[in-house]
C-alpha cells in the first residue's frame, strides 16, 4: 500500500470506531435507568486517539450544561436521557456529515401546569432545555389574538425560566385562554387559563396497530471503504417519538466487520407510524419509547431477533449482510413494531383532562375549576385521569401543596 492509501485506510478506521462508540452509548442511553452522565462522561476515554476533536469537546459542553442533582430542575430523568440521545445522534451524523441539525429549544416541564384565573397568579415556573438557542417569545392568548408579555420572563438558567406576570402589572382577562410558549414564529407549548367558561377538552385512546415495519439500508461510513459483510457485528437502536398529531420512529444502525477490512455500515432513518386527527394533539403514548439490540448475522447474513419485552420493537430482522456480490441483496434492518395506545387530545379553548389533572396534583387550582369540571370528568375515560405528561418529575417530589420538595 502507498503512503497515502495507508494514512486514508487508518482514517477509515478511526471514523469507524468513534461512530461505534457513540452507537453503542446510543443503546446504552436506551435503558429506563441508564445513567447519561456516566454514559457521556465515558465516551471520551473510548473514542480513538486521532478522533475529530470536535467529539470530546461537544460532550463536555453538553454535560457541562446539562443540570445536576442539585439544580432547581422539574423535569423527569427520562427527558435528560431523550436530550443526550439527540446529541449523539447530532455527532455521529456530523461525523458521517449527514445533514446534521442543531440543537433548538425544547419544553419539558411548568410549574404549574394549568391555572385558575380566580386565585392571585404567582410565578410560573417553565423548565426545558437550550432555551437560549432562539430567541423566546411569552403570548397570552384570548378569544381576538394574543398579547406579548415576554418582558415578564426571567431567564435563569438554559433550562429554567420565570413569568411572573403579577411583578410585571400583567392582568388577566375573562377572554384569556392560554399562556404559550413559542419560537421560531410556532408556538411550542400553552400553559391552560381555567376560566369559569373552560370547559374540559374530549381526550380519547386510540390504538396503533400491530405489525407496521420500517426498513432502513444504511450507509458506507467512508465513501473510499468497502463493506463486504462478513463476519458483520450490528449494534442497532430505534425510538418512537410524538409530536402534534404525528408518530414517528428512528431507527439507527452500525454494522462493523470483524476483520482486517473493518469495512463499516451506519446511520438513522425516521418514518411515520401514526397520524391522529389534524385537530387533535397526542398527548401520551403507552410503554417504552426505546429499544435496543445487538446481533450477529448467521452464515446466510440474515436473521430475526426478538425485541425486549416492553418496548415498542417485536422484531429485529436483519437481511443482506452474507456478502455475496454482485447482485448480493443490500444490508437492511427491519423493525416490526408492537401495538401501542396514544392519548389524542382535541384542544380549542378548552383543558386537557392531563393538564387539569397534573395542575390539580399541584394544588394549583380553587374550589371553582374542580367543581365545575367534576361531571365533565365522570364522562371521561378514567385511565387518562391517571396520566402525567411526558416528561412531568416523580410525584414524590411535590408536595401536597404543590411545592417542590425539600431533599431530605
Amino acid at each position: 500500500m502507498t503512503v497515502a492509501e495507508v494514512t486514508e485506510a487508518a482514517a477509515d478506521h478511526t471514523l469507524t470506531k468513534s461512530v461505534l462508540v457513540l452507537e453503542r452509548a446510543t443503546n446504552a442511553l436506551a435503558s429506563p435507568s441508564a445513567d447519561f452522565r456516566q454514559i457521556l462522561n465515558n465516551i471520551p476515554a473510548t473514542l480513538p486517539r486521532n478522533s475529530q476533536t470536535f467529539l470530546k469537546v461537544d460532550v463536555a459542553t453538553f454535560l457541562g450544561r446539562a443540570p445536576d442533582a442539585r439544580a432547581d430542575f422539574r423535569c423527569s430523568a427520562d427527558f435528560l436521557r431523550y436530550k443526550a440521545r439527540q446529541e449523539l445522534l447530532r455527532l455521529k451524523d456530523t461525523l458521517l456529515n449527514d445533514n446534521p441539525q442543531p440543537a433548538h429549544p425544547q419544553f419539558c416541564y411548568a410549574l404549574p401546569y394549568a391555572l385558575d384565573p380566580t386565585r392571585p397568579i404567582g410565578p410560573i415556573e417553565i423548565y426545558g432545555y437550550d432555551f437560549d438557542r432562539e430567541p423566546l417569545q411569552i403570548l397570552l392568548m384570548n378569544t381576538y389574538g394574543f398579547r406579548e408579555v415576554t418582558f415578564a420572563l426571567t431567564r435563569h438558567t438554559h433550562y429554567h425560566l420565570t413569568l411572573d406576570l403579577g411583578t410585571h402589572g400583567v392582568t388577566l382577562s375573562p377572554d384569556d385562554q392560554a399562556i404559550a410558549l413559542a419560537w421560531g414564529h410556532l408556538i411550542r407549548h400553552s400553559i391552560p387559563l381555567i376560566q369559569p367558561t373552560t370547559s374540559l377538552c374530549p381526550s380519547r385512546i386510540e390504538e396503533v396497530s400491530g405489525g407496521k415495519e420500517i426498513a432502513y439500508e444504511p450507509l458506507l461510513t467512508d465513501r473510499h471503504g468497502s463493506f463486504r459483510g462478513t463476519r458483520s457485528r450490528i449494534v442497532a437502536n430505534a425510538a418512537l417519538d410524538y409530536e402534534s398529531n404525528v408518530v414517528d420512529a428512528t431507527v439507527c444502525m452500525t454494522a462493523v466487520q470483524r476483520n482486517r477490512d473493518r469495512g463499516a455500515l451506519s446511520g438513522c432513518a425516521t418514518e411515520y407510524v401514526y397520524t391522529s386527527e389534524p385537530d387533535r394533539q397526542i398527548e401520551w403514548a403507552s410503554g417504552e419509547l426505546q429499544a435496543r439490540t445487538v446481533y450477529t448475522p448467521g452464515g446466510d447474513g440474515s436473521g430475526t431477533k426478538e425485541g425486549a419485552w416492553g418496548g415498542p420493537v417485536a422484531q429485529w430482522i436483519f437481511s443482506g449482510f452474507d456478502g455475496r456480490t454482485p447482485a448480493r441483496t443490500e444490508p437492511q434492518v427491519r423493525i416490526r413494531l408492537r401495538k401501542i395506545r396514544v392519548v389524542s387530545t382535541k384542544i380549542d379553548g378548552c383543558v386537557s383532562a392531563i393538564a387539569y389533572s397534573e395542575a390539580r396534583r399541584a394544588n394549583a387550582l380553587g374550589p371553582g375549576p374542580i367543581r365545575k369540571l367534576a361531571s365533565q370528568l365522570k364522562r371521561m375515560d378514567r385511565s387518562i385521569l391517571k396520566l402525567r405528561p411526558r416528561f412531568a418529575p416523580p410525584s414524590a417530589s411535590f408536595r401536597a401543596t404543590g411545592s417542590p420538595a425539600s431533599s431530605p
